[in-house]
């Protein structure tokens, strides 16, 4: 959510930038247009970056995670099997 509203608080920017008081040709205004494109996909790209490293480092946690609860649960089990056989 935080992503979208950055995007279109850049787009707002560049809509901005553009002036609507502002005499411009038809050349000008497609020239204006591409580089309000461009900064717009810099800027959806860059939160992309972000986000996928924010996903990977998720990721990377939580393998931990379950490796440590894996863990312990391997040693209870193991706990749970001694238990049992000195009953007997």
């Amino acid at each position: 959510m935080r992503s979208a509203n950055w995007c279109a608080a850049c787009v707002v920017v560049v809509l901005l930038a553009l002036g609507p008081a502002r005499a411009m040709s038809e050349e000008s205004i497609k020239d204006d247009a591409r580089k309000a494109g461009r900064a717009v996909g810099s800027a959806a790209r860059e939160v992309w970056e972000d986000t996928k490293k924010a996903g990977k480092e998720i990721g990377h946690e939580a393998k931990k995670a379950g490796v440590a609860v894996g863990g312990a649960a391997k040693e209870g089990a193991q706990e749970v099997k001694r238990a049992f056989k000195g009953e007997k």
